[in-house]
């Protein structure tokens, strides 16, 4: 891994208005550039952190989860595609962002379920929770407000044909045999003090743009998006033969080793300036923009334009929440 920061004075406009770039890290073909809140960004704090406060109460039935926000004072924003593990029961997996006010508790039966036999037969899951693929969340979202518990078996099963795995509705045949592989991608992107988000590129192409409401909520859904969502990408990539977009170090006239840390250096921030600005044409897109619903006096928004669709959760006209995304691959 490699992982360098400069103090930025860089801003953005549209989506990332209130946002400032941080840290480049990179790790295979997956480079990750680090989102904080902008000074005039609010700081958020009453929203609460999933990991502590979603409960998964109930399986009713297949493509029905009952869900509980368990803070009894702060507002609880379900991340877009979030997974659960179950033990002795199929996992599943929502089609869309929610949110739960303090002690809130909603059903909600337009899930999917993520395993066809039954089963709970992902046990070398090391979280609660998991968000769905890259590949497979732009399905999912077109999926979203619609009944059938298994209408994402078809996507699964195309998924895993692409890792060369026998088709049918079962996302454990890729998590199990690839699981040693994604949970490096844990660890080696380290989460930085009041990170809010993160700008993923999957061998060089921006594939994904994910901010939460503050810090604490970020340190929680980070390691989750880096191992399942955007880790799952960059080994798809590599099957592919996709190759990293970082330059070579021109060592031509080299004279010592300070002279080699100086061109290293320059190299790095070359790298994070060419990231950067690729991360300014998404944010910048003239989205197509539909008001789903207006829970809490908040807006869920989706979004999509070309090849990018994603959700927004917004508190009047500021974006709190945001996971916007494409395939790694150019459909």
């Amino acid at each position: 891994m490699t992982m360098y920061s400069k103090e930025s004075t860089r801003t953005f406009t549209g989506l990332l208005a209130d946002l400032v770039p941080g840290h480049l890290q990179s790790w295979g073909l997956l480079d990750v550039v680090t989102l904080f809140a902008a000074p005039e960004r609010p700081d958020y704090t009453q929203f609460v952190a999933p990991l502590e406060h979603l409960k998964l109460v109930q399986v009713p039935t297949y493509g029905t989860l009952v869900l509980h926000n368990t803070a009894e004072d702060g507002l609880l924003i379900v991340p877009t595609h979030i997974g659960f593990f179950q033990v002795g029961a199929q996992n599943h997996a929502t089609s869309r962002v929610l949110v739960l006010g303090a002690d809130e508790t909603l059903r909600v039966d337009d899930c999917f379920c993520i395993q066809q036999t039954q089963g709970g037969l992902l046990k070398e899951a090391q979280q609660r929770f998991i968000i769905l693929p890259l590949s497979l969340r732009k399905a999912a979202l077109t999926k979203r407000n619609q009944k059938g518990f298994s209408r994402l078996w078809e996507d699964i099963g195309t998924y895993n044909r692409r890792y060369g795995i026998t088709r049918g509705g079962h996302l454990e045949r890729f998590l199990r045999p690839y699981f040693s592989r994604l949970l490096p991608f844990r660890h080696a992107f380290e989460m930085q003090p009041e990170q809010v988000g993160a700008a993923y590129f999957v061998a060089g192409r921006l594939v994904g743009l994910e901010v939460a409401p503050n810090a604490a909520y970020w340190s929680d859904i980070g390691p989750i998006l880096n191992i399942y969502c955007y880790g799952s990408a960059a080994l798809l990539a590599e099957r592919h033969q996709l190759k990293a977009a970082r330059n070579v170090v021109n060592l031509d006239g080299l004279v010592d080793l300070d002279d080699l840390k100086q061109r290293l250096a320059e190299k790095r921030l070359q790298e994070e300036a060419v990231h950067i600005d690729l991360m300014k044409a998404p944010s910048d897109l003239a989205w197509d923009q539909v008001v789903d619903s207006e829970p809490q006096g908040l807006s869920i928004v989706s979004l999509e334009q070309g090849e990018w669709v994603g959700q927004l959760v917004k508190h009047g006209e500021n974006i709190v929440y945001m996971s916007v995304f494409r395939d790694v691959v150019e459909a």
